[in-house]
């Protein structure tokens, strides 16, 4: 199972898809930087404009690893849907259920990988472009925090991911299924759970079981609710892989 989870992973990091995953992410970095300093240049220095405040507007946008989880295990799925009668060095002795959750690991080991990534090519841009006093040990210990509470909520979506991809043979549907799951189902519970509909259902769903992209619309993420947070995550993560697999188990080849 390891070697196979290391075949993945250094298959997945020589794929096309992992070099635009990076570009995306310098880019996205160089953007926030020089809208900073497009934002300095016409209202001057001030209380907004300062290299700590960037870092704390880039807490609300842990909604794009989430919804790119997809991207990431489409990287891991590779072009075709998985086989399991091509038997190689690593995948002769392993069935359906050890491929279906190799591939999971490598996605979150992947994903692992680029969240480091994403760090580095953050602080390093913010502290290149926006040089100033504002960023100390504490600024990157609280914003890695922060990313480090978020983890298991990434975790989940990986699993839906990964879920979704092998539930369906056309990816397109899979994307489909995907962000009806992540996306268009937790905007619904939110509507009906919103102080002005306040279905009692619905408040109880977003109050304890919902997972959103927007962490920060979360009560449990929002008081750090940590105990609630990983589990959350856990049962996402395992009732998504639950059902993967069966989809996986039960695909004829």
């Amino acid at each position: 199972m390891i070697a196979y989870i290391k075949e993945e992973v250094l298959l997945a990091v020589k794929r096309k898809g992992t070099y635009a995953y990076i570009a995306g992410i310098v880019i996205l970095c160089l953007l926030a930087n020089l809208a900073m300093l497009a934002f300095r240049s016409i209202y001057g220095m001030n209380d907004g404009s300062h290299a700590y405040n960037l870092i704390l507007f880039a807490e609300w946008l842990f909604v794009i690893p989430y919804y790119s989880t997809i991207l990431i295990a489409d990287i891991i799925f590779g072009k075709e849907y998985p086989n399991p009668h091509i038997k190689t060095r690593v995948t002769a002795k392993l069935n359906r259920t050890k491929r279906y959750i190799g591939k999971l690991i490598a996605g979150i080991v992947l994903s692992a990988m680029l969240v480091v990534i994403a760090i580095v090519l953050f602080f390093g841009a913010t502290l290149l472009l926006l040089s100033d006093d504002t960023i100390g040990l504490w600024t990157v210990a609280d914003f890695c925090q922060k990313v480090a509470i978020a983890v298991p909520l990434w975790i989940a979506g990986i699993a839906i991911a990964n879920s979704m991809l092998f539930c369906f043979e056309n990816k397109k549907h899979a994307y489909a299924a995907f962000f009806t799951i992540v996306f268009l189902i937790p905007r619904i519970v939110m509507f009906l759970a919103s102080e002005r509909i306040a279905i009692g259902f619905f408040v109880a769903v977003k109050q304890y079981i919902l997972i959103t992209p927007r962490f920060d619309e979360l009560q449990y993420f929002y008081t750090l609710n940590i105990p609630q947070i990983i589990l959350t995550g856990v049962v996402y993560t395992v009732l998504f892989t639950i059902i993967g697999i069966v989809c996986f188990r039960k695909k004829e080849f």
